[in-house]
């Protein structure tokens, strides 16, 4: 398993190379919620997601002589961002493999980076598999998208500064998709029984929610969903698996309206855009008062969105709230 000071000697390697993102106080979902919510901001991070937490702890845990191999990773948008970001520093040849599906403002945000992409599989799992089965065959190097203690590691580095930013925290709700940043936030916190963590799918991508119920890893649900960075299912003897099983309180499961809601609250009172699946913790909040009087921190985790789609989601929910 991985532990809170497996956490700390990852962000001492990366700190220098990422920002710091804020924690901003929401008075206005606190007043809906009845708790004291803060949002952190990570969408506002290095490539506008959290993935280059993940990738940089990684990439430093490699021997420098690897790094005359391809290095090779699977991605549905932020992962493969974070992965050309570390391309361009570090300077190693890579490889991406990306889903059929990919959104087009995703593909467009990594087609500046200078490696080979190949578009394989109709689901994450299917490409995350492929890129695992390449890697193999040409003793690549691979930077799997979270099911790797490094990764995971990484991804954690997030909670130190939540605790350092709102040390009275007791609830953090994250959004999950293969599981690797809920993971690093719960291996921060096991030692800590003060602090409940979260997580938030959508209803049409529940992976996690149900391998957690049956104590088994389910197929990728057949369903889509707007929220297309939390979809793809979970990979076979998947660590995040484990940990999520062993350490998380529980999974809010999302109705798709409702994180269209969420997209358009965050513009209209925060004036911030997010991508679907960040918006997934905060229409967990917006659906009830379970969390009252609680001191709650939602983890905006991306903001990559299609502007049609943005302007018709505020034009359809901006009024809700």
């Amino acid at each position: 398993m991985i532990h809170k000071k497996d956490i700390e000697i990852a962000y001492k390697n990366i700190k220098d190379d990422i920002l710091k993102t804020p924690l901003v106080h929401s008075p206005k979902l606190s007043a809906i919620s009845g708790a004291n919510v803060y949002l952190k901001m990570e969408h506002l991070q290095i490539t506008n997601s959290f993935k280059i937490r993940g990738v940089l702890t990684k990439l430093k845990s490699i021997n420098k002589k690897d790094f005359n191999k391809t290095f090779v990773a699977a991605s549905t948008g932020n992962h493969a961002a974070a992965f050309g970001y570390a391309s361009d520093k570090f300077g190693f040849k890579g490889k991406l493999f990306l889903p059929k599906n990919i959104r087009e403002e995703k593909l467009t945000a990594i087609s500046k980076y200078a490696f080979e992409t190949v578009l394989y599989g109709n689901s994450s799992m299917e490409t995350e598999r492929k890129a695992r089965e390449y890697a193999k065959e040409i003793d690549g190097v691979l930077i799997h998208p979270y099911n790797d203690p490094e990764i995971i590691k990484g991804q954690g580095t997030i909670a130190i500064e939540i605790a350092e930013q709102f040390p009275e925290v007791d609830t953090v709700i994250v959004p999950i998709g293969g599981g690797g940043l809920i993971s690093g936030i719960c291996s921060y916190f096991s030692e800590n029984n003060n602090v409940t963590i979260v997580g938030s799918q959508p209803i049409n991508a529940s992976e996690m929610e149900q391998s957690i119920k049956i104590n088994k890893i389910v197929s990728p649900s057949k369903y889509s969903t707007i929220a297309d960075a939390a979809a793809g299912g979970i990979e076979e003897n998947s660590l995040t698996f484990t940990i999520c099983k062993k350490q998380l309180s529980h999974v809010e499961t999302i109705k798709e309206e409702d994180i269209k809601k969420a997209v358009a609250f965050l513009y209209k009172f925060h004036e911030t855009t997010v991508e679907p699946t960040a918006a997934l913790p905060v229409a967990a909040l917006l659906n009830g008062d379970k969390y009252r009087n609680k001191n709650v921190v939602v983890v905006l985790t991306g903001k990559k969105i299609n502007k049609q789609l943005l302007t018709e989601i505020n034009k359809n929910y901006g009024d809700c709230y």
